[in-house]
């Protein structure tokens, strides 16, 4: 069963970004849906059975859930309309909260102190942000600022489980994984104010490579 799930996983991925490369928007449609489910499957094929029914692990599910509908919203092309593109960030964004609620709940250890450590980085993060994004030439619709502060949390969260008896390994492969989540919104923010970094292709997998490190993260936190 985990190779079988895995295997789908793979293959949804691989559809994913070669439709980008080969401009395929009706493959890219069909296989994005489909991204964050299919995590979700990988996610509790490997994890013990003892651990799958744990009242804690509501908090991915949900969170997946939310990201795979912000998937879907986020298919819509903006220049029709902005509804179904703020829609889907705001599904990401509350997706994000029960990534923290994951983190903060999970049956680790935890400290206070990386945490701190970890706001204070982000908060000077989300002061650049603003003035890159609100304060700049290219003023865009301040719901940028309040979205990014969904990934913070998320960032936080994540560093709280160095405590002690944590594998400071699983959380260090989460933390990569939301730095990756965060430069792939960072690119979409820049297309949005008409300042491109990078194409589709490098948003897409940045975002899978960071929601696939974010859940291997979750389950070697888990597994130790």
């Amino acid at each position: 069963m985990q190779c079988l799930v895995l295997v789908l996983y793979i293959f949804d991925v691989s559809m994913c970004l070669l439709a980008i490369k080969r401009k395929n928007s009706h493959v890219y449609a069909a296989s994005k849906p489909f991204l964050m489910p299919l995590l979700l499957g990988v996610y509790f094929a490997v994890l013990p059975e003892s651990l799958r029914h744990l009242g804690y692990q509501k908090y991915v599910v949900t969170a997946l859930i939310l990201h795979a509908l912000g998937d879907t919203l986020l298919l819509f092309p903006r220049n029709r309309t902005k509804k179904f593109f703020y829609l889907g960030m705001f599904c990401f964004f509350v997706g994000h909260l029960f990534y923290s609620g994951w983190f903060i709940k999970a049956p680790v250890g935890h400290s206070a102190r990386s945490a701190l450590l970890a706001l204070l980085v982000c908060l000077v993060l989300e002061y650049l942000l603003f003035r890159h994004l609100v304060l700049g030439p290219r003023n865009y619709a301040p719901i940028l600022v309040p979205y990014s502060f969904g990934l913070a949390m998320v960032a936080v969260s994540i560093a709280y489980t160095t405590g002690a008896g944590s594998p400071v390994y699983a959380t260090a492969i989460s933390f990569c994984g939301i730095a990756l989540f965060a430069f792939s919104d960072f690119c979409i923010m820049r297309r949005l104010v008409r300042l491109p970094l990078f194409g589709q292709l490098t948003v897409m997998s940045t975002y899978i490579a960071g929601q696939t490190l974010i859940v291997s993260g979750m389950i070697l936190l888990q597994i130790r």
